[in-house]
């Protein structure tokens, strides 16, 4: 990001923004991007657009400089005239006159449609919506290269942030053992269901409203299956794979962590290194782990060098921490912070065209397990729900046990049973072959 105000200031004029999804992401980047001297929001997209509204003001726009308006055309008059406009169709906004669309409405089906369509009216997109690059990335990113715009990771998001850490390591010519999170994670939690999350999070009923928070979103986060989509995100835009099925998960603090993400051969618990993993911030009994990652993210490093690892050791602690042998080495940023951090993302592309991070390849793939017996019949929902939980585990094992990418199986119908805890597989279910997404997966399947 170095040079980017500058950049930014030396415009004739600022970087026109469409934001899709004005929740929590999207307010977020909305109240940064209209402090940056050079970045503009342009036009925001919601299906409430009284929310859009809002959020414009909130963010310190005049409400007499905001119009909500019916299609592409009127956005841009709008637009023209040194307002802003405010659209019910995400659609809409990818087809106005914006130069980068950030796609944040957490719907992997809607951000599937609306990347590809920003995509292919030239316009770079900041892809939020992290559950359609598990399933779609490469082929947006693919087309993205064709057309001559950026596909991008959002920066802010821990995906992102990993990436950056990984590509710093590589550049300074450090070997990448291992990179990842923090995460709340217990095993037990993989069968939980939106019905209680509030309760196993102590959250009152008050909270959770004034916040309007989604029990969906946030059964995703303890049920693994964000933790999957994001790590399979990072594998995808780095190369790294999951080195089991569901990776370890391991609780570790800080410190421990470059002794327990190394091969078996020095300790570990790796089979191989160049993966991507998470640490726990909770012991298996629930209790919590002291100096934890939970917010941030970390790369654990080798190098043959000597003198470079005793140099390491020399600073561990401050910082920095290294294995007590000194051959391995863990570098870690304790936050991320999304939608507060995505400007970053969107000066990027429409200044350098390059992205902070981009999923162009297919070597993992997030896969759905049974939370429950489930039965012919029986319908499935998507992640954070009542059916099935998220894992992430090589490309190459899913395609050869034929399982089903996790959002795939959204609005499936079972046909075979499924035992609690086994990957559902093309043969056990009837898909949704009408939806987008799932046409633009077939699409990647074949050109890539």
């Amino acid at each position: 990001m170095l040079n980017i105000p500058s950049q930014l200031r030396s415009r004739s004029e600022p970087v026109r923004v469409g934001v899709v999804g004005a929740g929590l992401f999207g307010t977020n980047l909305i109240d940064q991007m209209e402090r940056v001297d050079g970045l503009r929001t342009a036009v925001v997209a919601d299906i409430e657009t009284d929310k859009a509204v809002n959020t414009l003001r909130a963010a310190g726009v005049p409400g007499s400089e905001v119009r909500v308006v019916d299609d592409p055309e009127g956005a841009n008059e709008a637009v023209e005239a040194g307002d802003r406009a405010v659209l019910a169709d995400g659609l809409d906004c990818c087809r106005a006159d914006v130069e980068v669309v950030v796609e944040a409405t957490g719907i992997p089906e809607a951000g599937a449609r609306h990347g590809y369509t920003a995509i292919t009216e030239g316009k770079h997109v900041v892809m939020v919506t992290v559950e359609a690059d598990t399933v779609v990335g490469p082929i947006l990113a693919h087309l993205a290269e064709n057309r001559g715009v950026t596909y991008s990771m959002a920066y802010g998001d821990q995906p992102s942030v990993i990436c950056e850490l990984y590509d710093w390591a590589e550049t300074v010519g450090l070997d990448v053992v291992a990179a990842g999170k923090g995460n709340a994670y217990l095993e037990e939690n993989a069968h939980g269901t939106p019905d209680d999350i509030w309760e196993r999070l102590g959250f009152t009923e008050e909270f959770v409203e004034n916040q309007e928070l989604n029990p969906r979103m946030y059964n995703s986060f303890f049920d693994g299956t964000k933790v999957a989509v994001e790590m399979c995100a990072v594998a995808n835009a780095t190369g790294l794979e999951p080195d089991v099925p569901g990776m370890h998960l391991p609780p570790a603090e800080i410190p421990e962590i470059p002794e327990i993400l190394r091969p078996e051969r020095d300790g570990g618990i790796l089979e191989k290194a160049g993966v991507v993993d998470t640490v726990s911030s909770l012991y298996r009994d629930g209790s919590e782990v002291e100096f934890d990652l939970d917010f941030g993210v970390f790369v654990v490093t080798t190098t043959p060098n000597e003198r470079v690892q005793e140099y390491f050791a020399q600073y561990s602690g401050s910082g920095l921490y290294t294995a007590g042998d000194g051959e391995y080495q863990v570098f870690y940023r304790p936050y991320h912070l999304p939608g507060i951090e995505t400007p970053v993302s969107v000066a990027n592309a429409a200044i350098r065209n390059e992205p902070t991070g981009v999923a162009d390849r297919h070597v993992a793939e997030v896969v759905g397990a049974a939370k429950r017996d489930l039965e012919p019949g029986d319908g499935i929902d998507g992640g954070g729900g009542y059916t099935v939980y998220g894992q992430v585990e090589s490309a190459d094992r899913a395609a050869r046990e034929d399982h089903v990418p996790l959002e795939l199986l959204d609005g499936a119908e079972v046909v075979e049973p499924v035992g609690t805890d086994e990957v559902v597989s093309y043969g056990d279910v009837r898909l949704d072959t009408d939806s987008f997404i799932y046409h633009l997966r077939r699409l990647q399947e074949e050109t890539l």
